[in-house]
């Protein structure tokens, strides 16, 4: 049997567990935030309800302390059942998203600030695109989730850094425990998928393709057309699809190809990798895509020669690339680069406001049993320590299950010399 590249990406977990509709993803991100929602009102209310408990017996107790002279007047009591009445103003499913994609942008700068190469930052970005796809903002902060997920892509991608060095280069408020801690809720989330297929490789291949139909060397599917001849055509395409066709020398048309391979990988290092694009199509569209967005009479022409315009699969497929084109122009980073510098600075403005806001109201909405995620892989630990000293139950239980194993080992061994009478009495 004979196996092709469709065939090995569809036996992947990237397409079995991580592909989906736009209409799948919107549903599943609407249905994580509506249970977020409920999940920090609840704890929330929990909480602010056990204050005021609280601030009730403490004013119990300061009534009773002012009758025999001494004591507050229990003031603080209003204030508390007032504030357990209200209501959170949780973030939106819209809201999310738009926090996720900011520090999918910012993930690029810390990639930067370690020096990590591209494959490292751009599988972190997919690993917080899967992670909040299953998990809310409010219940892990994406600050702290981002850090130790790109910790975690380091050795996903074998670039060493040591964590006690990482945690250093982090910040002065960052430690190694702070790094280490969300790991497991992390693993769990990515549903223990470490595997990333980028189109890095992909276009690259096609690129080297392109350059063998440039100098008449191309052995691939042509349509029965010779290397020559896929030669001649190439050198004839036109400079866009409007354009009349102008037979160009070898040279150029080489150059061509290399500005185009350029532009479309810059593309897909820096705007492709922060959108959805992962989980709507294959790596191979999706450098097509962006490789359709860069030079598009080109793009076509490779296209025609993998696959005959006539087929009816041609349109289909030019369809799917056309959408997920449409998908990586409509990225606010691709959208500021065809504007003037003047615009361009005006929306970005807007764009960092937005995003202050969105974080300040994240603030707001936290889930209060998720905030420390330190002390709650420490509660979760095995033999977790509790004032130096296991949980008496624990205790209590190995200790019951040891005796136990001890008395089965007597039974088929016999007992330890220790335990009964010494050899020869």
């Amino acid at each position: 049997m004979k196996l092709n590249e469709d065939d090995l990406y569809r036996s992947s977990t990237q397409f079995r567990n991580w592909s989906f509709t736009a209409a799948q993803l919107a549903t599943q991100r609407r249905r994580i935030n509506q249970q977020a929602t409920e999940r920090v009102k609840a704890n929330v209310a929990r909480i602010r309800a056990q204050r005021a408990e609280d601030a009730i017996a403490r004013d119990s107790v300061g009534e009773g302390e002012k009758e025999n002279g001494s004591g507050t007047s229990g003031a603080n009591t209003p204030n508390a059942v007032a504030q357990s009445a209200t209501e959170v103003d949780c973030l939106t499913a819209a809201e999310e998203m738009k926090i996720v994609d900011e520090f999918c942008e910012r993930a690029v700068a810390l990639g930067s600030h370690y020096s990590f190469p591209l494959n490292v930052v751009s599988t972190a970005i997919q690993f917080l695109r899967r992670f909040y796809l299953y998990n809310s903002p409010m219940t892990y902060h994406v600050n702290t989730i981002l850090r130790t997920i790109m910790f975690m892509a380091t050795k996903i991608e074998l670039f060493s850094i040591h964590v006690s060095q990482y945690a250093q280069g982090a910040g002065r408020n960052v430690s190694t425990e702070s790094i280490l801690a969300p790991e497991y809720i992390i693993m769990q989330g990515l549903r223990y998928n470490l595997d990333i297929r980028h189109p890095f490789r992909a276009i690259k291949a096609g690129h080297m393709e392109m350059v063998e139909m440039v100098h008449g060397k191309y052995q691939g599917p042509a349509n029965g057309m010779s290397a020559k001849e896929v030669q001649a055509k190439m050198l004839q395409l036109p400079t866009n699809v409007d354009a009349p066709a102008v037979r160009m020398p070898e040279k150029r048309v080489e150059e061509r190809i290399h500005a185009a391979y350029a532009t479309a990988t810059h593309t897909l290092r820096t705007i492709a990798v922060l959108t959805d694009a992962y989980f709507l199509y294959t790596p191979s569209q999706i450098w097509l895509a962006a490789h359709l967005l860069a030079d598009e009479p080109l793009t076509l022409f490779y296209l025609s020669c993998k696959l005959p315009p006539s087929s009816p699969h041609y349109a289909k497929l030019l369809g799917v690339l056309r959408s997920c084109a449409s998908l990586i122009s409509s990225h606010r980073l691709y959208t500021n680069t065809s504007l003037p510098k003047d615009e361009r600075d005006k929306r970005e403005a807007q764009h960092q406001t937005e995003v202050k806001r969105l974080v300040q109201k994240l603030k707001n909405c936290r889930d209060p049993e998720k905030v420390d995620l330190v002390k709650l892989n420490q509660a979760q630990k095995r033999d977790a320590v509790e004032g130096d000293a296991l949980e008496e139950s624990k205790a209590k239980r190995r200790k019951l299950a040891r005796e136990g194993y001890e008395k089965e080992a007597d039974a088929f061994w016999g007992p330890e010399l220790g335990k009964g009478a010494a050899v020869g009495e």
